[in-house]
């Protein structure tokens, strides 16, 4: 084999990139500026017993438009370290929790279709 040969192989290997680890948690707090405290929950088998047990995990995420609030189902994305304990982003709001102002996105759709029958 050549050295042109080997050449081309190393530069036509490079390295397949990771999709960034995702999490999908419930918002458990929205107080801070930017910040969520997201909560997941697991199913760990015992190791003596083999009951099942319910195990959580809670994440710190950016959110930097704010627009999460405790209730909703969200996805987090890992991200580098933005702060001591932040090492999440808000991805998308999978489901989001009734709001006061806002309506849901099944009221939308009924409104929408209401108005097409019109």
């Amino acid at each position: 084999m050549s050295e042109d040969t080997i050449a081309q192989d190393v530069s036509s290997d490079s390295p397949a990139r990771k999709s960034p680890r995702c999490v999908q948690g419930l918002v458990v707090s929205s107080s801070m500026t930017k910040t969520l405290v997201v909560k997941t929950e697991r199913l760990v088998q015992h190791a003596k017993y083999r009951k099942y047990v319910r195990k959580h995990t809670k994440y710190y995420a950016h959110d930097e438009a704010s627009e999460a609030v405790v209730g909703d189902l969200v996805e987090l994305e890992m991200c580098r370290p933005i702060s001591k304990m932040k090492r999440w982003k808000l991805k998308r709001i999978v489901r989001m929790a009734p709001r006061d102002d806002v309506p849901t996105p099944q009221q939308m759709a009924t409104e929408v279709v209401e108005d097409g029958d019109a």
